[in-house]
């Protein structure tokens, strides 16, 4: 978190005011919400040797401002990580550009405009194609 975003998220909690100064407007409005945040750890990794703190870079004042601070992780589990990953990558293939167009081409030649595609975006893994176009 920069130092603006620090200083503006505690003066609403404290305050529970907002201080704007936009196009030559300088004024104060009223802050009275309930705020959620999350943070993810240092690193992308939440370390159980460490406290809460030590874990996240907000500062004390901040933390003192929340009434209740609660973990949820996320247990790196490759096989299940793997398997929601390729769902998530086929749903959008599946909705992919290429294979909503409106020339009538044979499925094989749909699968082939596909598999191209995919080669050109190297960061999402080859697929059998053969089972989006089903």
């Amino acid at each position: 978190m920069n130092e603006q975003d620090r200083t503006s998220i505690h003066e609403a909690m404290e305050q529970q005011t907002i201080s704007i100064a936009k196009a030559g407007i300088v004024t104060q409005l009223q802050a009275r919400c309930s705020v959620i945040a999350a943070a993810n750890p240092i690193g992308g990794v939440y370390r159980i040797d460490r406290n809460f703190n030590d874990n996240v870079e907000l500062t004390d004042p901040i933390l003192s401002r929340f009434d209740i601070l609660t973990v949820i992780k996320d247990e790196a589990k490759v096989e299940e990580d793997d398997m929601l990953a390729t769902f998530v990558i086929n749903s959008h293939m599946k909705n992919h550009p290429a294979l909503r167009c409106n020339d009538p081409t044979t499925k094989a030649e749909r699968e082939a405009r596909l598999q191209e595609t995919l080669l050109d975006e190297s960061h999402i893994k080859k697929t059998d194609t053969s089972k989006l176009l089903s």
